[in-house]
């Protein structure tokens, strides 16, 4: 029996353990700030993508 209550203990240690690391590692990747990142189109690409619709 004290075997018993032993291996329960370490396993609810070990399940508990297990949540708060999870619980942590997922707040810390929601505070993360998110890099936004931007694209430019200039005109010339936009000339030459019509050309190209244009000569098919």
């Amino acid at each position: 029996m004290k075997n018993l209550r032993k291996i329960i203990g370490l396993f609810l240690f070990i399940f508990l353990a297990g949540v708060v690391i999870s619980v942590i590692s997922i707040n810390k990747t929601l505070h993360k700030k998110p890099t936004t990142e931007t694209v430019e189109s200039y005109k010339d690409t936009l000339v030459l993508l019509k050309s190209e619709k244009g000569t098919v």
